[in-house]
């Protein structure tokens, strides 16, 4: 008999952001799953082929470049293509993920305080100004110690 665990069979994760975690991906392993449901309802005959977009890293990198810009027209060209590859429903997704990563922001904060980023370094990589990440920080603790 095998000693390794079946996915079934893993313990539940230990601490608040290993749960996050596991949380956030079971999300988005669902949406992947329904928005390709959706596509073959539609008539998709590769449902799981992801659009350009699918990529938020990229997104936020192509409309940073966009607003960067000093190419006259650059933003309303990326604008234009991404109003013509998302979905309507791709609109709920992202703004549900958004806030689900802002609910979680206090907690995202602390784990990376915790593991010696400053505030300002937090700040640097979420777009967060350093003053709001000591807050979340502070707000997170007061959760945590309120019984």
């Amino acid at each position: 008999m095998s000693n390794e665990q079946t996915p079934s069979e893993q313990p539940p994760p230990d601490t608040v952001s290993d749960r996050l975690v596991a949380d956030m991906l079971g999300l988005f392993d669902r949406y992947e799953r329904e928005r390709a449901a959706q596509r073959a309802a539609q008539g998709d005959t590769n449902p799981y082929v992801l659009d350009p977009y699918e990529d938020v890293h990229g997104l936020t990198n192509e409309y940073e470049a966009a607003c960067a810009s000093k190419e006259p027209g650059a933003l309303d060209q990326f604008l234009d293509n991404l109003a013509e590859d998302f979905l309507i429903y791709d609109v709920r997704a992202l703004r549900m993920a958004a806030a689900a990563v802002q609910a979680a922001m206090g907690r995202i904060a602390l784990a990376a305080r915790v593991k010696g980023m400053s505030p300002d370094k937090i700040a640097a990589e979420t777009g967060y100004t350093a003053s709001r990440i000591t807050q979340f920080i502070r707000e997170e603790k007061q959760r945590l110690a309120t019984p």
